[in-house]
């Protein structure tokens, strides 16, 4: 009776779960098997593997992204993010979870920017007839950050939701299932040149998404997936009706282990992006979401590459296209010592005219186009294993066919790295 009772928990919590993003599935078996070979600290029959992460330790020159004719705030930042994972092994079949994350964003002059945000998810997966694998989680997520690259200031930035997932699992790795997700979006602006009350306006809203997703085991624990699924986006305020949208998109590609010489996912697709309101432009064509770094000798190579469309934050401006590419090289000159140095360019196009204001006046902008690009140079230092601290320099560059996104930004800092 004991064994039912601890199943009908699980199930319980699987039913009000988390995203399970499309194209990271992990089986039970390697999950739990993960699990059980990582070295952490035991609270009776509780599993606790706490990491933490250090990050924007330096001096940034243009904390709001400031266009290049006003003047730039700078300040000295940092962001601190332990996190602690609680997990529960019951036999073979259950495997549950708690993941939580505070962060605190440090300013030392900006003070209204500094924040204390947390992140809770607990997770359940039931594994059934050594076949089926249940899982879910619920989740809120809370950051201050940019929320999206088009964003030139931090914001804070809330995911809640739950997700669940039905799996079909094989021995070799391979697997076949649906997921359902619903997340609602909340943002809170701490730029002192803007009105909070607008950014949660344009942006707060509700999103589902329905998938189907296969993943088929190929070499090493990598491989090969394919995913398709539809979304469905309503905005929380009437005034932001209009922007209530559907789409739909397949991707597919292959997914390297998270341990080895090649490391990452390579995804390519196509969406098709529908407004409710049809005289809105739609979108459609090609999205990808690739991340991939190869270490061979000395020489470590990288390369992200990233094409979407995304809500804008701009009232009128509905949404943006956004494509990124990056390319990264490192030289380990001992094996201790590295050498990077990394080079990112991108774009933002908005397919509708909008209207912004600047300078006292108000313009209407058709076919607005944004240009960036980002170069990065530093080293890194190993402390431990696979642990070292990257220092680093790296200059943002924007330009604009709309006036008031000329924006030059310098950053030179640190960061804790786990890839060495």
């Amino acid at each position: 009776m004991r064994k039912y009772s601890v199943l009908i928990v699980a199930v319980m919590l699987a039913g009000v779960s988390g995203r399970l993003a499309g194209q990271t599935y992990r089986t039970f078996t390697d999950e739990s098997a993960d699990l059980r070979s990582r070295h952490g600290l035991r609270v009776g029959p509780l599993k606790l593997l706490p990491t933490f992460s250090l990050s924007n330790v330096g001096y940034d020159s243009n904390v709001y992204y400031a266009d290049r004719s006003e003047p730039a705030v700078s300040d000295y930042t940092a962001t601190l993010a332990p996190q602690v994972k609680a997990c529960l092994l019951l036999g073979d079949w259950i495997l549950l979870s708690v993941t939580e994350s505070p962060e605190y964003s440090f300013y030392l002059d900006q003070k209204d920017l500094r924040r204390l945000t947390n992140s809770i998810s607990p997770a359940a997966r039931v594994f059934l007839l050594r076949r089926l694998a249940l899982s879910g989680d619920y989740h809120t997520f809370r950051h201050q950050r940019r929320a999206s690259s088009e964003f030139e200031a931090p914001i804070t930035d809330i995911r809640e939701g739950w997700g669940a997932s039905l799996f079909y699992e094989t021995p070799r790795g391979s697997a076949v299932g649906f997921s359902g997700t619903l997340d609602d979006y909340r943002y809170e602006s701490h730029d002192p040149e803007s009105l909070e009350s607008e950014v949660s306006r344009t942006m707060d809203r509700r999103e589902r998404t329905g998938s189907f997703e296969a993943y088929y085991g190929i070499f090493s624990q990598s491989q090969l997936f394919v995913t398709a699924g539809v979304s469905d986006y309503a905005f929380r305020d009437p005034a932001s009706a209009w922007r209530d949208a559907r789409s739909w998109q397949t991707r597919g590609g292959i997914r390297f282990p998270l341990l080895g010489r090649a490391k990452g996912t390579i995804a390519l697709g196509y969406k098709k992006f529908s407004p409710r309101d049809e005289g809105r432009k739609k979108f459609s064509g090609l999205v990808a979401d690739t991340n991939v770094s190869l270490r061979t000798g000395r020489v470590g190579l990288s390369f992200t590459g990233t094409r979407d469309n995304y809500f804008s934050y701009i009232d009128t401006a509905y949404y943006f296209i956004e494509n990124r590419v990056r390319a990264g090289l490192a030289f380990y000159v001992l094996p201790f010592l590295r050498l990077e140095t990394s080079w990112q360019t991108g774009s933002w196009k908005y397919p509708e005219a909008q209207e912004i204001s600047y300078g006292g006046e108000l313009y209407i902008v058709s076919g607005r186009k944004d240009k960036n690009r980002t170069y990065s140079a530093g080293l890194a230092v190993r402390i431990a294993g696979a642990m070292g601290l990257s220092i680093n320099y790296n200059f943002y560059r924007r330009t604009s066919n709309a006036p008031g996104f000329d924006i030059d930004r310098d950053f030179i800092g640190s960061a804790l790295a786990f890839d060495f």
